[in-house]
């Protein structure tokens, strides 16, 4: 896994929403320079190796970033994930407690409701997609799904899939660490009421609210910085 590395003290992971890389955070990690920032590069993003052929699951992006920490001699650490990241630092925060001190999760995903709207979707993504190998329809299935789906690479989808459905609710609940969620009221890409679920589940945990959109805080690095350094000392 390829990272970066940026000041000196007290060790932050950076762990990165789907389609970026840890540079997205180097504005935030450079300010501050007391800290030791990790910024990684996911496998399959940056330039990071890509994931095998079946693609990689959340447990697996997990043992990743523990390998990093064992090879990096980090005992404990706090991290600071956004989006997709919120969802390896909730695994490994569940899975591995006393690796993790503190918990920063901006625009945090993970949490699936049932949902009989996106029921029907899959099974109309499912039904195309029978009667394309069929031959019995065109190949329109690139007209269903995300976005970000769509977005991926060929050798990317299959991580997508495993890494979208799987619900962490039960991971949530096991969280012990101190646990700050930040997420803008208005996001369409993580709803406001999945944070708020997350705020229910996670035992030690405080929800903040801001104004924005679902990068909101990287345009204002000093904010995201300053919020970290509060964090870390609270």
């Amino acid at each position: 896994m390829y990272f970066q590395k940026f000041g000196e003290g007290s060790p932050i992971l950076y762990l990165h929403g789907w389609g970026c890389d840890g540079s997205i955070f180097q504005n935030v990690a450079k300010d501050l320079p007391n800290y030791t920032n990790y910024l990684v590069d996911f496998v399959g993003f940056g330039k990071s190796k890509k994931p095998p052929e079946e693609g990689w699951t959340v447990f697996d992006y997990a043992n990743d970033v523990l390998c990093l920490m064992d090879d990096q001699k980090l005992s404990q650490v706090t991290i600071v994930g956004h989006s997709f990241g919120c969802r390896v630092a909730m695994v490994l925060s569940a899975l591995h407690p006393q690796r993790v001190r503190k918990l920063l999760l901006v625009a945090p995903a993970g949490i699936r409701k049932p949902s009989f709207v996106r029921w029907c979707k899959v099974a109309k993504y499912k039904l195309h997609k029978f009667l394309c190998k069929m031959g019995l329809s065109q190949n329109i299935t690139s007209h269903f799904g995300s976005v970000d789906y769509s977005a991926c690479e060929e050798w990317m989808k299959n991580t997508f899939v495993k890494v979208v459905n799987q619900d962490l609710s039960k991971y949530a609940k096991a969280i012990e660490c101190p646990t700050l969620i930040i997420n803008v009221n208005s996001d369409t890409k993580t709803p406001i009421a999945h944070a708020k679920s997350l705020n229910k589940l996670i035992k030690n945990s405080s929800l903040v609210e801001i104004d924005g959109d679902h990068f909101a805080f990287f345009r204002t690095p000093q904010a995201f910085a300053r919020t970290i350094q509060l964090f870390e000392e609270g």
